[in-house]
């Protein structure tokens, strides 16, 4: 009885002694450990050895892998994957110079303007000066703001957002002899922008857009659109 009590003991004690968590470092290093918390940003974790101690706390950015004592693992993703993708999303200049060459339309905008654009080039606000033409010349002058969307971001590719302007147009008014008369009135623009920005390099860019809206003096209203062709200059 005696000795079954003995190995009994010794069995339990083999138990504990291999009842613990190795958390694996990323600088190769290891510890025996008891883990208490795993979070999205760090853990916590006592010396197995001492686990009446103190308890420590690492960023998960400095683990590779941690084994528990019922043999499973979890994996940690390598902080460098998340600086690389950052690196890359924000290696591109964020201010621009837009200016249309050519413009086709009807009451549509041909513009010269400045753009920034966020940190990961997803939005841009673009801050133009536009001129309004028809058939007959230019319609109307404004100043206004575009927002833009960057569907492949860094500032490039595909791209739209709504348009805002605000300025002088020609109104041609006639009265009941049929007499015609053009004033230049205070009127809004509101539209719509789509595009696409090739990139051709971190300096020079071609850029493709239509622009489709309404013009109105606050009285009446008339529709405008154009389809430009421009070039830009980041910096």
């Amino acid at each position: 009885m005696k000795k079954n009590l003995i190995v009994f003991t010794l069995l339990l004690m083999a138990g504990a002694l291999s009842a613990q968590d190795k958390i694996y470092f990323n600088d190769g290093s290891t510890v025996e450990a008891k883990v208490l918390v795993v979070s999205e940003s760090n853990i916590q974790y006592k010396k197995f050895d001492n686990q009446t101690g103190p308890t420590f706390e690492v960023g998960v950015s400095k683990i590779n892998m941690i084994v528990y004592e019922n043999g499973s693992h979890q994996m940690f993703k390598k902080s460098n994957e998340a600086t690389t993708s950052k690196n890359t999303n924000s290696d591109f200049r964020k201010n621009r110079i837009n200016l249309d060459l050519l413009a086709i339309g009807e009451n549509g905008p041909t513009s010269i303007s400045y753009e920034t654009i966020n940190d990961d080039g997803s939005r841009g606000i673009e801050f133009p000066i536009s001129i309004y033409f028809n058939a007959d010349g230019v319609v109307g002058y404004t100043a206004g703001a575009n927002l833009k969307f960057y569907t492949s971001k860094e500032g490039k590719g595909f791209y739209f957002g709504p348009s805002l302007g605000l300025g002088l147009f020609d109104w041609v008014y006639s009265d009941y002899y049929y007499y015609y008369a053009t004033s230049s009135d205070f009127s809004a623009y509101l539209g719509f922008k789509l595009g696409y920005q090739f990139q051709i390099s971190n300096l020079f860019g071609i850029n493709l857009a239509g622009n489709g809206g309404g013009i109105s003096n606050f009285d009446e209203f008339d529709y405008g659109y154009s389809v430009n062709l421009g070039i830009n200059f980041s910096f």
